[in-house]
Parts: C-alpha cells; structure tokens; sequence
C-alpha cells in the first residue's frame, strides 16, 4: 500500500512538474516545490511523533463458546495521543485451529476518527478445543499514507469449545462391586473401616464388635448405640486416550466426542475413575478423577490445553514410570496415530487385567 502510494505521488509530481514547464510562470514554481516537499514533511513529523501511541487490547475475556455457533469478540484500538487521529490502522487477529498450531487470520482495516475505537470481530469455530486468539500485528499509515510502522501489542484471548455429546457404541457396565481402596471418596450403600468418615448411626445389633459402640451416647439415649464408619471407595478404574502423532484434525475431533461420552456414561453408572493423558508440553502423564459430570468439563479443558499429540513416547511406558506400584482394576484405552498395539506389553505396562481397546479412526471407531 505504501508503494503503491509513492508510485502515485511521483507520477504526480513529475506530471505537474511538465505542466510547470510548458506552462506556468517562475511564481508556480515555488507552489510546485511546497507541493512535492510538504506531503512527505508532514508524513515523517506525524511518523516520528505517533510510532508509539496505539494500544491494542480486548474488552471482554472468553471463557467458553458452542462449536458451530459465532463468537462475538470486541478489540479496542486506543489512541494515546491525539495525533493518531484520522490515521488508518489494519489489524490482524489470529486464532489457533485448537492443535496448537496459528492457521487462521481475520484482517479487518478502520479508520482512528476518535482517541478509543472498538472493532466488533466474529470468531466462527468448527472443531471442539482450547483455542487462543491474538492480535499478531498492527499497521499504521500515516499523513498521507505514504509512510507506516507496525507494532506487535501482547494482546490475547482464550477460549474454550467443548466436543459434541455423541452416542457411541461402547457398553459400560452400570453394575459391579464397590471395592476398598485409599480414595477419599466414600460408598453411600455400605459401611466400612475407615474411622475418618462416619457412615452411620443405628441400635445395636447382635455381632457388632464393642469397639463400634458410642458408650457416651449410648448413655444418653439409654440403649446401645453403634456409629458404621465409611467404606473409601477404590479408584481403579480408568479411561486412557493416546492421540501420539496424530495429525488428522476429524480423528482428534472423534477421539474428543468418544471421551466424552464415555466419561459422562461411566459417571451416571455411578463410578469413580480416572481420565489418563499425556502432556506433551510437560512430557509426562497427566491424570484426573473424575467424581461427576463437573469434572467432566474441566477434564476436556485440561486435556485439550495439553498438547497430547506432541510427545512420541507410549502413554503405557510413562504411566509405569510415573505410578509404579498403583494397579487398575479395569480401564478403556481410546487410541490413535498408533500402528502396533501389543495387548499383553500394555496390560503389564499399566498393571491391569482388563483391558478394552478402542481405535479411533476417520468416520469409524472399532
């Protein structure tokens, strides 16, 4: 733009210096010189004056927004100093395609007629992600356009899209015993050993072992009163998903639909379990338990932000590494970009008899 302009100037220029010639008196001369000098004057004073006096920042912060659905985002272009105005600015927003990696570009061009501009911009995501939206560059042409600067403002935005809930046809079995383990979580169906948790309070029944009795209490009441203690509920069951190397953006999509559904569905089966990942920032496994359907969200969030596509080593190999000596009871291993899965080096890797494994594919899961 700054070219073009400067070609248009010195076409002009020199078309009015012929006309000068042929045609004007020594006094145009002198109208001719102010011409050709004032316009890049002016230029440079308003270049060197404004190089640094537009601010850039967002007006609101995203947290979430619905895939398919257009997400309103307002930038303030703020003006420090009253000779920006009347300059035309052209901004660039990128926003991140949820893989970590700046693909999409919005430019948008407006003119500083006051010290405070907003510019109302739409974000349209196709995909389910973490997202992350920032102002890479603006330019500022100034006096006649014929010079511009550009600034880099730390202006960013992020934002959260959650995978659609899907059905998908993986059975998860809504019945099974509660087993004992260190958990903090306590069954609400049957009393257990651990004296940190009370489970009940009830009459004393044949068999009950004189340690339980409440003697203070069974002094008010007059009767003999027994207090159950909590039976902690073991976490040991899991759900793994392993996306190494996968660069297919509808797989990743798949994948995130399918560890939603299967979290939500384990939740209403009433069951405590783990979500298993790898940050691929970090290098190293990542887990969560997930309790009910709050953690759900938050889990999709964490796993999403963590880069799990990056890292090549198995998931497997650093979950030994990292929990050695903890066991599964059970676990689904959701998986893809990965071409051989040897079932019995992965069971021992986690500690686990049961294991199911579900490969997801492009439009398919198997």
């Amino acid at each position: 733009m700054v070219i073009k302009n400067w070609v248009i100037y010195i076409a002009v220029m020199i078309g009015l210096s012929i006309f000068a010639v042929l045609y004007i008196k020594q006094s145009g001369f002198i109208v001719l010189i102010m011409a050709a000098v004032v316009p890049p004057l002016y230029s440079v004073v308003l270049y060197a004056a404004a190089r640094r006096s537009v601010k850039v920042t967002f007006s609101q912060k995203l947290k979430s927004a619905e895939k398919g659905k257009k997400l309103p985002l307002t930038v303030c272009i703020e003006s420090r100093g009253k000779i920006s105005l009347g300059c035309r600015v052209v901004l660039f927003l990128v926003v991140n395609d949820g893989l970590g990696a700046y693909s999409n570009t919005i430019k948008k061009k407006i003119y500083l007629n006051s010290q405070q501009e907003e510019i109302l911009l739409y974000l349209d995501p196709k995909r389910c992600g973490f997202f992350e939206a920032r102002v890479d560059k603006i330019i500022c042409y100034q006096g006649f356009s014929l010079l511009r600067y550009a600034a880099r403002p730390e202006a960013l935005t992020s934002f959260f899209v959650m995978p659609e809930y899907r059905e998908y046809p993986i059975p998860i079995k809504r019945d099974g015993e509660e087993r004992e383990g260190d958990s903090e979580c306590y069954s609400s169906v049957k009393a257990g050993n651990d004296p940190s948790e009370l489970y009940d309070i009830r009459y004393y029944r044949p068999g009950d072992r004189q340690n339980a009795i409440n003697w203070k209490l069974s002094a008010k009441k007059k009767e003999m009163i027994v207090q159950d203690y909590g039976f902690p509920i073991a976490c040991d069951t899991a759900v793994l998903i392993d996306l190494t190397n996968e660069r297919d953006a509808d797989t990743i999509e798949r994948a995130m639909e399918l560890l939603y559904f299967t979290a939500v569905q384990m939740v209403m089966a009433g069951k405590i379990f783990y979500v298993i990942w790898k940050d691929g920032h970090e290098k190293k496994v990542r887990r969560k338990m997930i309790r009910e359907e709050e953690d759900v969200s938050q889990m999709l969030l964490e796993v999403l932000q963590s880069g799990m596509t990056k890292y090549g080593d198995p998931i497997e190999e650093l979950y030994s590494a990292q929990f050695e000596g903890e066991y599964l009871f059970g676990c689904i291993f959701l998986y893809s970009g990965r071409k051989q899965m040897e079932d019995e080096v992965i069971r021992d890797r986690l500690r686990t008899s049961a294991i199911e494994f579900v490969r997801v594919q492009k439009g398919d899961v198997c």
